[in-house]
């Protein structure tokens, strides 16, 4: 079996180690959707894996989700992916720019394939290229998605895999609280050492 383990970042990637049976890759894709999307694409069209695992940091809106807990990524938004008028933002779909129905979306969302991983609690991810930073961001996400997690990569990926039909599972360990810019109050090291460590139980499942 041949499973890519995508990364956004070298310092997610650092010192990741397998001795599974199975072929792993790693391909660490560079931080943001656009990178994302070419470089899993290209990937996918040179080499064919058979399952992907999306894996990185996120922060949460949900402050019942503890620093370095381990999400399950099931349902992930482009979330800028509109415009903003008369003080609502209003969806791509919704202007009839894309239909909401057709693949890879289903009603707008990206969803991502049942999986068997009950250790890691189920969420809802807005992408976005742009960190939100202010309580009006929040409120506005948090109104329109009712999301647990943000990213900057995580719809991107689910495109991708949904497009080309190859199974895949979005894992997410939470860093920080979305609008903490005090980067003392994250947890880097220990969300990256459970995700590592949630990545390995993931190809154990398939040995």
């Amino acid at each position: 079996m041949n499973i890519l383990v995508v990364f956004p970042s070298g310092l997610e990637a650092k010192n990741f180690e397998t001795d599974s049976k199975h072929m792993v890759d790693v391909l660490v894709s560079g931080i943001g959707g656009f990178t994302t999307m070419y470089s899993l694409t290209k990937y996918c069209t040179e080499h064919r894996p058979d399952f992907i695992i999306h894996a990185g940091i996120c922060g949460s809106f949900d402050e019942t989700l503890q620093l370095g807990e381990v999400t399950n990524v099931m349902i992930d938004y482009f979330a800028d992916f509109g415009i903003f008028e008369n003080e609502k933002w209003k969806t791509g779909f919704e202007m009839g720019l894309l239909s909401s129905h057709k693949t890879p979306f289903t009603e707008g969302k990206l969803v991502a394939p049942n999986n068997d991983f009950a250790e890691f609690p189920k969420v809802v991810a807005v992408t976005s290229q742009t960190i939100t930073t202010t309580k009006a961001q929040r409120n506005m996400l948090l109104h329109k998605f009712q999301p647990s997690i943000e990213t900057m990569e995580g719809a991107f990926v689910h495109y991708v895999c949904i497009k080309e039909e190859i199974p895949f599972v979005h894992l997410r360990a939470v860093s920080n609280y979305v609008g903490e810019r005090d980067k003392s109050k994250w947890d880097m090291n220990q969300s990256i050492q459970n995700l590592h460590f949630s990545i390995q139980k993931v190809i154990q499942s398939f040995e």
